[in-house]
């Protein structure tokens, strides 16, 4: 049997699929508006950040130095050396020397005119403790230096307090600064996404609770912070505080001179610190919460080792 469909009919049924299809389509166009809504709010403006600029050289001691040349500020000196001799284990008073868990630091300001400064650098340096003498040290110069004065400088500083290149932040000598004082379990991160370590580092109560660990390329965290749920609102009011923060520090001379003298003592990557700002709107609750259970197994996976490592001495007695 045939449908026999009048003019009038076939009309009504193409004008209902043309509203059928339209509706379709206006829905469809409506939800990826929605979409990409979403995400573009989920982003995050990162603004175009300036280089630090700064020049390295390293002695014939092999000892290394990074200076940024810069003339909105004094001639500044910072010596940071490591502290892992029995010989500075006891901090002693002095205004100019700073100390942390595994290093000391000597900063120095010697104000705007260099040539006027020498009498008071020459009187600083014949002050210096005899007991940091020889230590294994890196130099930060920030001012206007020029690279000859920079240089000449620091070769005096060098053979006067007979400083010695820095050794490598091994994971024997990074744990055994972790447990000094702590004597918690330590926890191996993986060096990658940096913005990650980033957001790690912000639960952590102390900076010092971290190292990095360049020879491995790991960060070795102890002890473990305690850590709330992780949700999308809380990783992105974590983020724009992060960025807001981050772009202030990055304009501020002082905060230059900090993360030059981090960059230069814990050897790390020129494009270490600006691949965790540049890599922040990628960073997403799983992707966090992947990095943060490897940090937590890496800890098993090192107790297993060392189990295994002490069944096979017991077998071999």
């Amino acid at each position: 049997m045939k449908l026999r469909f009048s003019r009038s009919s076939l009309n009504l049924i193409i004008f209902i699929c043309i509203i059928i299809i339209g509706w379709a389509s206006i829905d469809a166009n409506d939800k990826k508006k929605r979409t990409t809504d979403t995400l573009t709010a989920q982003t995050i403006d990162l603004a175009a950040l300036s280089q630090l600029k700064q020049q390295a050289w390293s002695s014939h001691e092999g000892v290394e130095v990074i200076w940024q040349t810069r003339l909105n500020t004094d001639f500044q000196i910072r010596i940071r050396g490591q502290r892992n001799n029995a010989t500075v284990s006891q901090p002693f008073e002095t205004s100019l020397i700073s100390w942390q868990d595994n290093y000391w630091q000597w900063d120095i300001n010697l104000g705007e005119d260099f040539e006027l400064s020498l009498s008071k650098l020459s009187q600083l340096i014949h002050d210096f403790p005899v007991s940091l003498k020889g230590q294994p040290a890196t130099i930060i110069l920030q001012g206007p230096w020029s690279a000859s004065i920079a240089r000449l400088t620091s070769a005096r500083l060098i053979k006067s307090l007979e400083l010695k290149p820095l050794a490598l932040h091994t994971k024997t000598n990074t744990k055994m600064n972790l447990t000094n004082h702590t004597g918690a379990k330590i926890y191996s991160c993986p060096w990658q996404p940096v913005s990650a370590q980033y957001w790690l580092q912000d639960q952590l109560g102390n900076p010092q609770q971290s190292r990095p660990d360049i020879l491995n390329k790991q960060w070795w965290v102890s002890p473990w912070p305690k850590l709330a749920p992780i949700s999308e609102q809380s990783l992105r009011i974590w983020k724009q505080t992060f960025v807001q923060q981050w772009q202030l520090n990055w304009q501020s001379p002082a905060t230059q001179f900090d993360i030059l003298a981090d960059l230069a003592y814990y050897r790390l990557p020129q494009n270490y610190l600006l691949a965790g700002y540049w890599g922040i709107n990628a960073l997403d609750v799983a992707q966090l919460e992947t990095y943060l259970t490897q940090c937590l197994m890496s800890e098993q996976a090192e107790h297993l080792g060392t189990t295994t490592h002490g069944e096979e001495k017991k077998q071999q007695q």
